[in-house]
């Protein structure tokens, strides 16, 4: 073959070969701004953003908000996007950062979010916010979550009082925020139903992911005879439940996702359906019928659930199981009204 007729041969493929590399270094890097993070391609144009105070590898309260995002990508081929382990003074920034590049909803993933979010929603008026729990009124494109996460803790700590041999409890928290310190209060309301004195220690670490911070604060709760302890600390339960993990006669509770399986000794879950409730309203907010009020989830509505762990199924007596679930259904129908210690 003559040299000039070979060269003419190889030059379309020396002018793909960039192409294809580049494709190829797209594809390994995963910067394709159609493809979300659930892995599905965006297609109607509905952008949701997800803003977390620590990583949604957690296995708990910020990868169930995780898992919500991931579900509106599903069910509304929508482009998502996130931010996670943001400090206080990064909320406001995160706010505008996704607002001002037309995303219609952010989900702010914790009570600490409510004052950035208020302000916000008055700057981005065709953005929609929502918390998840704050005290912060609602408007027109801002609304709360208001999980009943002390509908679970109080059955939780009524199974706790049933089990302890020493009366004694603890609760290790990441902030005392209010909905946190509602599920605590209420953990030592459920003990106290079952026995009066039982004696409650909080210990709130002041950060969501310190591990060592929590290891040390269950540390202390055993030290001093507690034999029940649960939490609310995302990130840093990892600390909790393997201070207390192997103990005889020690039991822990899980919290916001099922995590029985944390450890060996873990009783219960209180488990939020986070993915649920983040999938209806942003659905209503794609469909135009949004509404700023708060949205109030609990045991009746089933986006509160207490999961006990088949595994220590046999650690509660038959007759205590029983009062357990009668308060349950009490607090369903509106009858059993939960309230701190």
């Amino acid at each position: 073959m003559p040299l000039t007729r070979r060269r003419l041969l190889l030059l379309p493929l020396l002018v793909c070969l960039p192409l294809a590399l580049a494709g190829c270094g797209d594809n390994k890097t995963g910067t394709n701004p159609a493809t979300p993070s659930g892995g599905a391609p965006a297609s109607s144009g509905f952008k949701a953003a997800l803003l977390t105070t620590g990583p949604v590898t957690d296995g708990g309260w910020n990868q169930s908000a995780y898992a919500g995002l991931q579900k509106i990508e599903q069910d509304l081929g929508a482009q998502g996007d996130k931010q996670e382990s943001l400090k206080p003074d990064q909320f406001a920034g995160a706010f505008r950062d996704f607002a001002s590049r037309g995303y219609n909803i952010i989900f702010a993933h914790g009570d600490e979010f409510g004052p950035d979010a208020a302000k916000a929603a008055k700057q981005f008026p065709k953005t929609v916010f929502i918390t998840t729990g704050g005290e912060e009124k609602a408007g027109p494109n801002v609304a709360p979550i208001l999980f009943a996460t002390e509908e679970g803790t109080y059955l939780q700590g009524m199974e706790a009082a049933l089990v302890s041999k020493s009366g004694k409890g603890g609760f290790v928290g990441g902030q005392e925020l209010p909905p946190v310190k509602r599920a605590a209060e209420a953990f030592a309301a459920g003990a106290r139903a079952i026995n009066p004195k039982f004696q409650f220690t909080p210990i709130y670490l002041n950060s969501w992911t310190d591990t060592s911070a929590a290891k040390a604060a269950t540390d202390s709760l055993l030290g001093s005879g507690a034999d029940v302890i649960a939490h609310n600390c995302d990130a840093a339960a990892a600390g909790m439940f393997q201070a207390a993990d192997g103990k005889p006669g020690v039991y822990t509770f899980g919290v916001n996702a099922d995590e029985n399986g944390k450890a060996g000794n873990v009783l219960s879950s209180a488990l939020l359906d986070i993915p649920k409730a983040f999938d209806e309203i942003a659905k209503s907010v794609k469909d135009g019928s949004f509404k700023g009020q708060p949205l109030a989830l609990g045991l009746k509505s089933g986006d509160v659930r207490l999961v006990d762990n088949p595994k220590l199924a046999s650690v509660i007596p038959a007759a205590g199981r029983a009062r357990v679930q009668q308060a349950e259904q009490q607090i369903a129908a509106g009858t059993l009204k939960v309230t701190g210690s």
